[in-house]
């Protein structure tokens, strides 16, 4: 069997976490939403037998945005034999002295790698903050990952990034959901300015949220030819996936996507085994 590192999903308990996003009285207009908003946990990620989960990257999801470390509490009861690291959430515009007391006190948490703060929007203009500068530079100092997820289309705030993360050049940087890269969009600059960054990731995965996808080929090529095998991970996004496709299915398809086994090894296990220190 070919081992999987899943380099981004989520757990849901609705009984202990908030998750506001999605059970308040706005919900996101999903298909399938009802497959969504349940509890899920290690034993729904059912694989075809050609492939074992290996570990997973488990991204914050709204347990408790007030108190990050809840999440991660939580976690440590609920994934026990599932090798799994941990991203939280922390808002990367607070006061840096502040925001460094929040990562000590997420370092005594179990299986801390690092943050996403969603800069979506309008929001992408919190990159640029000067409190993020010094709070992104804590983490670098910290062997920490920041999680980015924006929309490339940005340019001018992709450029921007990218010379705070070359001058950050210790801080690894992922980039969620392709950058949410799809047809008729202005994304290729933006990809271009980010791929300059070797400290800087990306994950093949979002597709569903995005109203013009690219086809999936076509999008990994992108991918590829600006990040280099070495630098590019599949990921689920489960169960926010299970709007076009359940979890076995996903894997089914990046495994069609792939040639080289050598290279589906980089982007479903050892790329990912490597960034996310496994």
């Amino acid at each position: 069997m070919m081992p999987i590192i899943d380099p981004h999903l989520h757990f849901f308990d609705l009984s202990q976490g908030q998750y506001r996003w999605l059970t308040g009285p706005t919900p996101p207009a999903w298909p399938n939403l009802d497959k969504i908003i349940r509890d899920h946990g290690p034993e729904d990620l059912q694989l075809d037998d050609a492939f074992f989960l290996a570990g997973c990257v488990h991204i914050e999801a709204g347990f408790d945005n007030n108190s990050p470390d809840a999440e991660l509490n939580w976690l440590a009861k609920r994934v026990t034999t599932l090798p799994y690291q941990a991203i939280a959430y922390l808002d990367i515009t607070q006061a840096p002295a502040l925001f460094s007391q929040k990562i000590k006190m997420l370092q005594n948490q179990p299986r801390f790698i690092g943050i996403r703060d969603i800069t979506e929007g309008t929001d992408v203009d919190k990159l640029s903050y000067p409190n993020t500068q010094h709070n992104l530079a804590h983490l670098a100092r910290n062997q920490l990952i920041f999680e980015a997820q924006f929309e490339l289309k940005h340019e001018g705030a992709a450029e921007q990034f990218s010379l705070l993360c070359q001058k950050l050049d210790t801080l690894q940087v992922v980039i969620n959901h392709s950058g949410f890269i799809e047809h008729n969009g202005q994304w290729q600059k933006g990809l271009e300015h980010m791929a300059k960054c070797k400290n800087v990731a990306i994950k093949y995965s979002g597709q569903e949220h995005v109203a013009k996808p690219l086809g999936k080929k076509e999008q990994l090529t992108h991918l590829l030819d600006a990040f280099t095998d070495e630098r590019v991970m599949f990921a689920s996004n489960y169960p926010v996936c299970m709007m076009r496709a359940d979890y076995a299915t996903l894997w089914r398809q990046y495994y069609q996507l792939v040639d080289d086994p050598q290279q589906w090894t980089k982007l479903s296990y050892a790329n990912a085994k490597r960034i996310y220190q496994f």
